[in-house]
């Protein structure tokens, strides 16, 4: 079990837990801090340990779950002060509208809110209660000045809730809110603190007919990691992606679009705003004529006209401006290096990332890359092989020597 007074991995989260139905994602949550190798420490108001077990949080964590109030402790001492001061996050999931008013009121009657009003660093919480509760006035104002005392909210989407309402109120879904984690405790990069950034990500669709089209293999995993690890360097992102099954990323515009078409009128608009724009989507170079009606068997000959799509890398790179970092990538699957370089030199780019797709579960749909980066000034830099999201953050650091 690990010890109350040490602190492994990438850092130690106190995890507080309050009394709503939704405190039963909290033990996925748990679950996926300390896989992520969170040293996480669990907290429970007393009526948070009705709704979840506290032996289910201490098993998950290797931590002895803290419920006792601040008059009960002995061999502790003030226990919430020594504890909360080896912690670089406090994390509230789910925060009653309770607990909130205690905490913006500055009430201790509990461990958690003796706590927090003992942390000094991040503190970020997930709300949770009915719909009519969250908007009522009083906790509007409440949130209102959590967020003016430097309280980070991470609000959950609307939908069905354990009243039998629907609407918001919602506890964030533990994925949200390991993404906001990640967001506020990856140090920012000076360099690209407040910068505009316009990543692109994944396939575009091209319509054969009202009922088929055309793609590629591209996930979007590659492009949505930059973005994140942009965002949690400190820049605004801007992404625009194709088609897929990802969930975005909070913090940043969100730009949905289907086909090259859709992504060339998002994006080159866009382009004299940005200081740095990320290429990482796989667009279409062509596009099939789309019939009016659905091709039948019987009438189609097998024959399919394609046309040119806009080269929207090339069309960003002539009209780059002075100051305007322009990166981009390059699946290829043979002479990786050379077929690389001639884009980068065709499209005037500063970074090209190279990523081989030969492989077995590299590429295309995976969760690990092989990439080798190179520069307008014939450098090449192999960031080796490794999940995207790890290269995300090497791709980021080279980014920003560019800014």
């Amino acid at each position: 079990m690990t010890q109350p007074g040490r602190s492994e991995g990438p850092g130690r989260i106190v995890l507080g837990v309050t009394g709503g139905i939704a405190a039963y994602k909290t033990a996925e949550l748990a679950r996926l801090l300390t896989k992520a190798g969170y040293d996480v420490v669990p907290i429970m108001t007393p009526w948070g340990a009705r709704f979840l077990g506290p032996l289910t949080l201490e098993a998950l964590t290797g931590h002895p779950v803290r419920v006792e109030t601040p008059a009960h402790e002995s061999s502790e001492g003030i226990g919430h002060i020594s504890l909360i001061r080896s912690a670089e996050l406090l994390l509230i999931a789910p925060l009653t509208a309770n607990t909130m008013a205690k905490m913006v009121t500055g009430m201790a009657d509990n461990f958690l809110t003796a706590t927090y009003l003992a942390h000094r660093g991040k503190t970020l919480v997930c709300p949770a209660m009915n719909t009519g509760m969250l908007e009522h006035p009083a906790t509007r104002r409440n949130l209102a000045q959590l967020a003016a005392d430097g309280v980070a909210i991470c609000m959950g989407e609307a939908g069905d809730l354990a009243c039998g309402e629907v609407g918001a109120g919602r506890m964030a879904e533990p994925d949200i809110i390991m993404d906001a984690v990640r967001m506020h405790l990856t140090p920012d990069i000076p360099a690209l603190v407040g910068r505009s950034v316009l990543v692109s990500a994944g396939p575009t669709r091209e319509d054969l007919d009202p009922v088929r089209y055309l793609t590629n293999r591209s996930s979007g995993k590659m492009g949505f990691a930059v973005a994140r690890a942009l965002r949690n360097a400190g820049a605004r992102v801007t992404l625009v992606h194709g088609p897929g099954n990802l969930k975005p990323p909070i913090d940043m515009e969100v730009v949905p679009v289907t086909s090259a078409a859709e992504m060339e009128a998002a994006i080159l608009p866009r382009q004299a705003e940005m200081d740095l724009i990320v290429m990482a989507a796989a667009v279409a170079d062509y596009r099939p004529q789309k019939a009016e009606h659905k091709l039948k068997k019987g009438h189609f000959d097998g024959t399919v006209i394609l046309e040119r799509t806009t080269d929207i890398l090339a069309s960003l790179g002539a009209a780059k401006r002075s100051g305007q970092v322009l990166a981009g990538f390059a699946a290829e699957s043979e002479d990786l290096l050379s077929n690389a370089r001639g884009k980068l030199e065709r499209k005037n780019l500063d970074l090209i990332f190279a990523n081989d797709i030969s492989g077995e579960d590299l590429g295309f749909g995976g969760d690990h890359n092989r990439i080798t980066a190179l520069d307008a000034r014939g450098h090449t830099i192999d960031l080796g092989t490794g999940t995207k999201d790890a290269l995300a953050g090497q791709i980021v650091r080279l980014l920003a020597e560019k800014i």
